[in-house]
């Protein structure tokens, strides 16, 4: 990290292209939760004093207006603080903590040093939950009191030109080029979109964090703050002068306002421990430094911003005054007033740091790896274990911490200095993935009855699920049964089928029977009888059987061949209704007959008379 120049009027930091990308994949990983918790409930007592201990996810306020205390859900909780306070249904974890250099509640601070850095945060939900919708913004400090706060929602592509850019479903954030207005105290977050955005919120809107806010970060909400390099200064002795001069690394315009801050440590300003030590100089002089002078004092520039309305953070400077541990100097720094601390060694004047580690004079464990430090040494219990180093490296229990990595479809179990993942009862794999045993699913209802009496079968299924495990489910996947409770219906009567036909006797009488009865089945129960004959006659179609002839009825006479006089006529008939057939017995009688017609000759001439009526033709017999 370079100083600050001034660049058209504007203030620039000298570094090259970086790019940092806050990712956030779709699926929870397991994370180092190194750091501190930053949940502060200073008037904790006061409740308890007053019997009204606060729920865990609770603190103690005091509210200004009665002036009495009571109990309330952290961010993001719902309850009455006491008795309840609900967890979110999402929450927002760091997902590899260990690319934070230091991590607090919801809280991640990167050092900016290498050209790229990905953030990969996890959104873990409940299983009955959709994955939320994300929302980034960026955060500006304002020069309180005299104005507000302000935050920008940061979007797909309305933030190019500001070198931001969101992308994968807002689930990755990317800053192209980093301004002197995207460090520490100014903020990145991103947070569970929990109800629809109303139009104000797309763009520029004040917003003032309250202490409630940053000193109990919401799990719906997560921050990221950039720190850039420390500008060091010494090292000094107790009674030195030190001179920070801000000019010397950036351009500082009429209207810009300086505030210097002192920090115990940095990050210091979000949980509320920083001290103002100077306002609106560019310079700083301490003279006569004291043990309580020596570590990080912040300058802070404000002014007025071209995308914000007020005057905002614009540029910031952290300075490092360090201490000269190296010796203890009485009065002057000549070699006869000076003496090297425990852990250098030289002539008083110049003072060299011995390594302990090397000389094998530390006293770490055997276990433990010894890391030299400047004036004194300090032991590293190997991962998985934790302690001093000196006394003790006792195992880290990374299942009871939740700081393993295996899924919610695993079991944790821990080992000695590490842990391994085992697929739960009911699962199948390596403990890394893990795939649900094959198994039956609970059997469907009954199939309904449709009747009220007799016989009816039901029927239920199942299915065999994640059959991807390559397991089989054993037993049928069908039962049946008969419906419970049903009485025989009452039975009409059927007939049975015919009996076969009598037989035709010699004697010829032609006519044969048969007969069925009403037992197929016989009516019971009320049931009805059968309907129809019992039973039906036929005629012998026997071959052997002798059959008489009988005459056909006679055909008409032929007509008479005179007109008048005497003729004579002619009918005839057959035999053959029937034939006689098998011996049976000829027509009797004869089957011609003749006949006369007309009238004598002098009786025709009477009758041809005019007053005669005379028919000819007509036989006379």
């Amino acid at each position: 990290m370079q100083g600050f120049n001034s660049v058209g009027g504007t203030l620039a930091i000298q570094v090259s292209p970086t790019s940092i990308s806050l990712d956030f994949p779709t699926t929870p990983l397991g994370g180092d939760k190194r750091g501190k918790s930053l949940i502060n409930d200073p008037y904790k007592y006061k409740c308890v004093h007053q019997k009204m201990p606060c729920h865990p996810k609770a603190i103690c306020q005091l509210d200004k207006l009665s002036l009495e205390f009571y109990c309330r859900c952290l961010p993001g909780y719902d309850g009455d603080g006491v008795h309840l306070c609900q967890a979110p249904a999402f929450h927002l974890t760091v997902s590899d903590a260990s690319l934070c250099d230091e991590m607090g509640e919801q809280v991640c601070l990167l050092h900016v040093k290498e050209p790229t850095v990905t953030f990969r945060v996890s959104v873990s939900a409940s299983a009955t939950r959709r994955p939320p919708s994300l929302v980034w913004y960026k955060f500006y400090t304002a020069q309180s009191p005299q104005f507000h706060s302000y935050r920008r929602r940061l979007g797909s592509f309305e933030n190019r030109t500001l070198g931001i850019m969101v992308g994968r479903h807002s689930r990755v954030l990317t800053l192209l080029s980093i301004q002197d207005d995207d460090f520490y105290p100014n903020l990145f977050w991103v947070e569970v979109r929990r109800r629809p955005l109303i139009p104000k919120t797309l763009g520029i809107e004040a917003y003032d964090l309250t202490h409630f806010q940053t000193l109990n970060p919401s799990r719906l909400r997560f921050y990221f703050a950039l720190e850039g390099t420390s500008i060091e200064v010494g090292p000094f002795l107790e009674g030195d002068t030190a001179v920070l001069q801000l000019h010397k690394y950036l351009h500082l315009s009429p209207s810009s306002f300086i505030k210097w801050i002192q920090e115990p440590r940095p990050l210091t300003l979000l949980d509320n421990q920083a001290v103002v030590v100077a306002e609106d100089v560019e310079k700083m002089e301490i003279s006569g430094l004291t043990e309580s002078n020596f570590g990080y004092i912040r300058a802070l520039v404000y002014d007025f911003h071209s995308e914000v309305p007020g005057r905002v953070l614009v540029a910031e400077r952290l300075f490092l005054i360090k201490k000269d541990v190296s010796k203890t100097c009485q009065g002057s720094r000549e070699e006869r007033d000076c003496r090297c601390n425990p852990g250098f060694k030289g002539s008083g004047v110049r003072c060299v740091d011995i390594n302990e580690c090397q000389r094998k004079t530390a006293t770490c464990l055997a276990e433990a790896k010894c890391l030299n430090t400047y004036g004194s040494y300090s032991c590293r219990c190997p991962q998985g274990l934790e302690g001093d180093g000196l006394l003790s490296c006792v195992d880290i229990d990374e299942c009871t911490r939740g700081t393993h990595g295996c899924n919610r479809d695993t079991l944790c179990l821990n080992t000695l200095g590490s842990y391994i993942c085992a697929c739960r009862s009911g699962f199948v794999g390596d403990g890394l993935r893990c795939t649900a045993k094959s198994a039956w699913s609970p059997w469907s209802p009954w199939s309904p009855c449709s009747v009220t009496c007799g016989f009816q079968s039901q029927m239920r299924i199942r299915e065999c699920a994640h059959v991807e495990s390559g397991m089989r489910c054993v037993g049928p996947s069908s039962d049946f049964r008969l419906c419970p409770g049903l009485h025989p219906c009452p039975a009409d009567g059927r007939w049975s089928v015919w009996s076969p036909w009598s037989p035709c006797l010699e004697t010829c009488s032609r006519v044969k029977k048969r007969v069925r009865l009403c037992d197929s089945p016989p009516p019971s129960r009320g049931g009805l009888p059968c309907e129809g004959e019992k039973e039906q006659l036929g005629l012998c179609h026997l071959s052997h059987c002798a059959v008489d002839g009988a005459w056909s009825p006679w055909a008409a006479w032929t007509p008479c061949p005179v007109s008048c006089g005497l003729g004579v006529v002619q009918r005839s008939r057959q035999c053959n209704k029937p034939s006689p057939k098998h011996g049976g017995r000829n027509c009797s009688g004869h089957g011609y007959e003749e006949g006369t017609c007309g009238f004598p000759e002098a009786l025709c001439r009477f009758l041809t008379k005019p007053s005669g009526s005379f028919i000819p033709g007509k036989p006379i017999r």
